[in-house]
């Protein structure tokens, strides 16, 4: 099961900034991890994109407006295929939050991905609760990846 996801992590940048190799294979490493531990879609694809690309997904998808940080989407199984599922990550508000929390921006990426698989892997922070616990399992993956803030 450790290598569920080690063939299908795919890195799409829409926002027009290269992920440099190092940091691919450290946000590759965490995923890892996460579909070690989580049940997740067979294939999974990271989206960076720009803050426009992500307030479009945002009204779109949960009629909110303006950017966010991430967005998951669990695309399912289609017959013959693996199932799927996206990980939209805005860039620009990513490198907002890291200078805000005085973190370096793949630490933040980290975060943000390991957000992102987490609800593909069905959590849920509809109650303080579920956040709480949903962020003690974040920092838990990124303790590991010697990745902490």
């Amino acid at each position: 099961m450790a290598d569920r996801l080690a063939r299908p992590l795919h890195i799409v940048q829409d926002a027009g900034l290269p992920l440099q190799a190092d940091a691919f294979a450290a946000l590759h490493q965490i995923a890892e991890q996460v579909a070690y531990a989580h049940t997740l879609p067979d294939a999974v694809q990271l989206v960076l994109i720009d803050d426009d690309y992500m307030s479009d997904l945002n009204t779109t998808y949960r009629s909110k407006e303006g950017t966010t940080d991430v967005l998951s989407f669990d695309l399912g199984t289609i017959p013959g295929r693996d199932s799927s599922g996206e990980v939209y990550i805005s860039l620009p508000q990513a490198q907002r939050q890291a200078a805000a929390l005085s973190v370096p921006p793949l630490v933040e990426l980290a975060r943000l991905l390991v957000h992102g698989l987490l609800h593909l892997a069905g959590w849920v922070h509809d109650t303080p609760e579920q956040l709480a616990a949903m962020e003690r399992e974040t920092d838990h993956f990124l303790t590991t990846a010697s990745l902490s803030l």
